[in-house]
């Protein structure tokens, strides 16, 4: 199990395929098993970095405070270890948003920036309250909790897709993969991070071409927030190099709902 030491925590990392190195930020929930419907498929013309950030996965998990910063700063460090100058950076979900903000803190280290379910630059009160929500609910029941898997499920994903596929099912494999991947405490502040969340004022320095994608039923990180947040349409149209994709019919989980369409819109994204 190949691992980089950054300082006093271990990170666990994987390659697949070949070409340019196409880095993949894990989310608040899965880490890098958010990429599962992409990574195959995306690894036959690239190079694919899946990696599990501090506190997730198959990472180590130290008892600190975690924030957008921590997380940018390991992700750097990750690259000079493997001897990586440039890649092209994707975030999904919570990754989307340590994305923007490593391409805001290291513009020189990304080569194209690809953002989504969660391209977010301030979250609006009823994102904070959403989050604030997660927070609560993991502090009473735990991660793993079936009561924490209902919430996010009604988060995650549109209305059609949770009345398409069985209830049993869905909240077996969200108590799994957030079991897997998050203690409660590391949750909790990951919650708190993408609250603290506000790089409005630094857009203007990701100077990457980027690929914003979201679900028009995302009501988690949506297209358009209110007055007080920034959100996906707000960062497609204040980046210097910006291309929107919106996937109709979709929530928040696009990379699950629209699979081929995600990948197929990244891959024409890249090789453009």
């Amino acid at each position: 199990m190949p691992k980089v030491s950054i300082g006093e925590v271990d990170l666990w990392y994987e390659f697949n395929g070949a070409g340019e190195t196409v880095i993949q930020v894990g989310g608040a929930v899965s880490a890098h098993e958010g990429y599962a419907t992409i990574t195959p498929r995306l690894s036959e013309h690239y190079r694919v970095l899946d990696y599990d950030h501090r506190g997730y996965g198959l990472s180590n998990r130290p008892e600190q405070q975690y924030t957008l910063s921590t997380w940018s700063d390991d992700l750097v460090a990750l690259m000079d270890a493997l001897g990586l100058e440039k890649a092209h950076i994707h975030g999904g979900s919570m990754g989307s948003f340590i994305a923007i903000n490593f391409a805001a803190m290291y513009s020189e280290r990304v080569e194209k920036l690809l953002l989504g379910a969660g391209a977010v630059a301030r979250c609006d009160e009823m994102a904070k309250l959403h989050f604030r929500v997660w927070q609560d609910v993991a502090s009473a029941y735990g991660v793993a909790s079936e009561e924490l898997a209902r919430e996010l499920l009604t988060k995650a994903f549109s209305r059609a897709y949770l009345d398409s596929i069985s209830e049993d099912a869905l909240l077996a494999d969200m108590r799994d993969v957030t079991a897997r991947n998050v203690e409660t405490d590391v949750f909790i502040d990951a919650c708190q991070a993408m609250i603290d969340t506000d790089v409005t004022t630094s857009l203007d320095q990701v100077t990457a071409p980027t690929l914003v994608m979201v679900g028009s039923e995302d009501i988690l990180t949506p297209l358009d927030m209110g007055p007080e947040g920034a959100g996906a349409r707000y960062v497609a149209e204040h980046l210097a190099q910006a291309e929107l994709a919106i996937f109709e019919g979709s929530g928040h989980g696009h990379y699950i709902e629209r699979p081929e369409d995600s990948i197929d819109t990244i891959l024409r994204f890249l090789q453009a």
